[in-house]
């Protein structure tokens, strides 16, 4: 990859999820069997502006009216699965969005264009030729393209100005176009450039991974032969491929070398009355609880998962939590988190991020130990706690405000989401952290030990 070509980053974004028949889902298949497709959009980062493959959905109601011949169940959509909603999560709105390349005209890839109004849109020239056919249809007798979406560009002369029909050829630095057919006449896929290698974002042609995988078509398509020589053009330019609707992908992307590993660094231990460990628990006796902070690597420079406590202000915490936490933190030698992190091979001046899952003291008090870290806290949970953030820590941030960052439901780095938890305190959060082992989440103290999980 030369120096002028981007290394573009590449999210899934779930937009919906309905189930097909196997005789839909593979050419040939048992009809009988049921498979679970997940629409997504893909956001591309890394070029000047933001882009998107595939526009997603809107209206529910009407692709779920239109698409009934082939749906084994109704497409649903969560709430903070519009694309509106999954924009946000990165900080970014609609508007923002710059390119979108569509692979074909079918309902779920093009329905939400119209709040895309700043966005160049690339589609292949075969397949326009071919939707605005009144003679071309599918299987079922259909015409098969988002009739209003090719309205607006036959009507309208603000959409038609943005409208690019490509054939294979390079779009942006590093995002070039190909025919694949087969699905639609005019399927095109879409390779990108990323550090991982090439990546081929094939359309519906490869609408499970299983399809490519095993060289059967899925039974949605148009031509068979097109289908086949798809997938060779695919494997020709792919290193990676990344099937359309295929819940796995959430899983293989990124690639396994780019999954984090996460650390426990014991920092202290307490014990803690079980009134506040369990609901309803009991009043004199206690559970012992041990004091981690969390460093995951991978990404960089290490990101911590929590600050520990700061030694300076432990006394004073203790006589605060004394109701309930008889005995207070103990800290062994080399257990105060400099030292713990030190010992096991991090140097805290070298980590980029301090992710804090609540504001409650022994958690977050002591940043001055990152001098080179920014803060990430829960926005809902610094409004709440804002008044009565540690002096140290309010010190810290009044001098370089720039070192904080209010984040919401977001993936900060890839492989690494914050989820809203609320529970413990009104902006608890959770880290989910992609790791060669699965997914794991730190849950701060919305979950104190096991038992809360297995008792419920």
């Amino acid at each position: 990859m030369n120096g002028s070509t981007p290394e573009y980053r590449i999210y899934p974004l779930v937009n919906g999820r309905v189930t097909i028949d196997g005789s839909l889902a593979f050419l040939g298949g048992n009809p009988s069997e049921e498979y679970l497709l997940l629409c997504y959009i893909w956001l591309i980062l890394g070029g000047k502006k933001p882009a998107l493959l595939c526009a997603g959905l809107k209206d529910v109601v009407q692709m779920n009216r239109e698409a009934a011949h082939v749906l084994r169940t109704p497409l649903t959509q969560a709430p903070g699965e519009t694309v509106r909603a999954q924009l946000r999560k990165f900080g970014l709105e609609p508007q923002d969005i710059a390119h979108v390349f569509i692979t074909h005209l079918h309902f779920d890839h093009v329905d939400g264009l119209d709040d895309l109004l700043n966005a160049e849109v690339y589609l292949g020239k075969r397949e326009w030729e071919a939707a605005t056919d009144e003679s071309c249809v599918d299987k079922w007798g259909n015409r098969w393209g988002n009739q209003r979406i090719i309205d607006e560009f036959t009507r309208n002369p603000q959409w038609k100005k943005r409208l690019h029909l490509v054939e294979d050829e390079e779009i942006l630095p590093g995002i070039e176009s190909f025919w694949v057919g087969g699905h639609t006449p005019g399927s095109m896929a879409y390779s990108v450039a990323t550090k991982y290698g090439t990546v081929v974002l094939p359309g519906d042609l490869v609408t499970l991974s299983a399809n490519l995988e095993c060289n059967i078509p899925p039974g949605i398509n148009m031509n068979e032969e097109e289908c086949y020589a798809g997938f060779a053009r695919i494997r020709e330019k792919a290193d990676i491929v990344l099937a359309s609707h295929d819940p796995d992908v959430l899983d293989k992307w990124p690639p396994a070398r780019s999954k984090c590993t996460v650390r426990a660094i014991k920092v202290g231990e307490c014990d803690v009355l079980d009134s506040v460990t369990f609901h309803g628990g009991n009043e004199t006796e206690t559970h012992r609880f041990y004091l981690y902070v969390w460093v995951i690597e991978g990404r960089g420079k290490p990101i911590v998962v929590e600050t520990g406590p700061d030694p300076r202000y432990i006394e004073e915490f203790n006589r605060k939590t004394h109701a309930y936490i008889p005995g207070g933190i103990r800290q062994e030698p080399g257990e105060e988190t400099v030292s713990a992190l030190k010992r096991h091979g991090v140097d805290p001046s070298q980590v980029s991020t301090v992710i804090v899952t609540h504001l409650h003291e022994d958690h977050y008090n002591y940043l001055r130990a990152f001098p080179n870290a920014r803060l990430v806290v829960n926005r809902t949970e610094y409004e709440w706690a804002r008044a009565r953030l540690a002096p140290e820590v309010k010190r810290i941030l009044d001098s370089d405000p720039k070192r904080l960052h209010l984040a919401e439901e977001e993936e900060i780095e890839p492989g690494i989401r914050l989820v809203p938890l609320g529970g413990h305190t009104p902006g608890s959060q959770g880290v989910l952290v992609r790791t060669y082992m699965g997914d794991v989440l730190l849950a701060g103290d919305v979950v104190y030990l096991y038992e809360n999980i297995e008792k419920n």
